[in-house]
């Protein structure tokens, strides 16, 4: 931890560097707060147990899987790398059961013609030309003249011919011959049509063991590891951006790497231990960890002599580092002077216009 008379010193040196003594003087006391820095990330392994009945259509060979007794009980190692993830799956022991389907051969009667290969089909179907509504002009397709040929038909006697009806000359539809109705093109006329779902053969294969005639049973544990990262950032706010982007780039930075076996070093600074402590406890579910952290202190220093400046100390690869940002007062003082030299050139502007 960087002493309060090391921060200070380090203050006075940047303003007598900066050739700032005769407007600042140097301090001889200073407000000092902490701001240290911790950031890396954090990747925990954390594993999930289910439990639950399967079912394979056909037959299948289990005697490779992995066999428990109780899944909770069951023993596995912590992985050597917890951002990777896996699933293991495994047999309950003596819950395998292998049995024939009821079908027998795997073969059911077909659920839509009933087993009978068919289904029912229109014999006829109505005329697409005529409609079945002007199939005869002079029987209107029930084989019985009723009526005399319009004059507008025997002027375009080439579209109708005889009907096969009641025999009237050029009066008929040329496509169903004055009956109204076609053979159907499906079933050719034989009122049945092959069924689409089996092929005619009046069976299809039983949902249940797909076809197989046979199924496995058994209870299958399941334990999946999935990593989770969280990254770490201290403090989360209150920290200009400027400080620590400058922190980072010119800092000193302590660094360690943990995994869940290894307990914080005594060597750590307290101001680091009590940080870290919180992010390595084992979390619900967490069976393995890897911790790469650094940890940087970072002082705040007010100084009575100009508080209308911030200086922000912290240990560098050689010496202490000292960055200047102006407080927020100050901030305050140079946003307004700003704008309102914005605003007068907008007003000169205008009135020159």
């Amino acid at each position: 931890m960087l002493s309060k008379t090391d921060i200070l010193q380090a203050v006075r040196q940047h303003i007598a560097e900066r050739g700032e003594v005769p407007k600042l003087g140097l301090p001889a006391s200073g407000e000092i707060t902490w701001h240290s820095l911790l950031e890396g990330t954090v990747v925990r392994c954390m594993e999930t147990r289910t439990e639950g009945e399967q079912i394979h259509r056909g037959r299948i060979d289990l005697s490779g899987h992995p066999q428990y007794d109780s899944l909770e009980r069951y023993r596995l190692a912590p992985p050597k790398d917890p951002a990777i993830t896996t699933t293991l799956r495994l047999v309950q022991r003596g819950s395998v059961k292998e049995d024939p389907c009821p079908c027998g051969n795997g073969k059911v009667a077909c659920s839509r013609c009933q087993g009978r290969g068919e289904l029912p089909c229109a014999a006829t179907t109505t005329c697409s030309d005529c409609r079945g509504i002007d199939a005869c002009l002079r029987c209107d397709g029930t084989g019985h003249r009723t009526r005399k040929a319009p004059e507008e038909v025997r002027q375009a006697v080439d579209e109708r011919v005889t009907c096969k009806k009641c025999g009237a000359f050029e009066a008929a539809c040329s496509t169903c011959r004055g009956r109204g109705h076609v053979t159907c093109s499906t079933c050719q006329g034989r009122g049945t049509r092959e069924c689409p779902d089996c092929a005619g053969e009046g069976t299809e294969p039983h949902k249940r063991c797909a076809g197989t005639g046979h199924t496995v049973t058994w209870t299958e544990g399941t334990i999946r590891r999935q990593p989770r990262t969280d990254k770490i950032k201290w403090p989360e706010s209150g920290l200009p951006y400027m400080a620590r982007q400058h922190a980072r780039e010119y800092g000193a930075w302590r660094k360690t790497s943990l995994t869940h076996k290894d307990s914080v070093p005594d060597g750590l600074e307290n101001e680091f231990k009590a940080l870290l402590k919180p992010h390595l406890k084992p979390r619900d579910g967490e069976i393995a960890r890897e911790a790469d952290l650094r940890y940087l202190p970072l002082a705040r220093v007010v100084v009575p002599e100009h508080r209308h400046r911030v200086y922000y100390v912290y240990p560098g690869r050689s010496t202490l580092q000292v960055l200047v940002l102006p407080s927020l007062q100050r901030t305050w003082q140079i946003a307004g002077a700003v704008l309102g030299g914005l605003v007068v050139l907008y007003l000169l502007s205008r009135l020159l216009s």
